[in-house]
């Protein structure tokens, strides 16, 4: 299993956006890594995230790769995860953070 965390804001997208969105993190595990996500949707409750003074719109999704990864191949990837959230959520690439970071040791 490849853990992914994902943090966004309480009621930002609703519950068949997010359905949608875990079902396409899921498939894109398997493509990159041939597992499947386990995934922590992890919601702070309105009025608790802010970016410059407003309420955040950011939606973060961090996941650990199975093995180490050379630049080209994270950058592509990082890509294919912040097109998938843009995909799902309207947001703009400057409101959705993504990382992939090496196996826990």
């Amino acid at each position: 299993m490849i853990p992914v965390m994902c943090i966004v804001q309480q009621n930002q997208i609703s519950d068949g956006i997010i359905e949608a969105l875990q079902a396409d993190i899921n498939h894109f595990t398997l493509r990159a890594f041939n597992e499947q996500a386990q995934i922590n949707w992890i919601s702070i409750p309105e009025g608790d995230g802010f970016t410059a003074a407003e309420p955040s719109k950011t939606i973060i999704i961090s996941l650990h790769a199975n093995e180490a990864l050379t630049t080209d191949k994270r950058v592509t990837l990082l890509n294919q995860l912040c097109d998938l959230a843009q995909h799902h959520t309207g947001l703009s690439a400057n409101e959705i953070v993504t990382s992939v970071r090496d196996p826990q040791e």
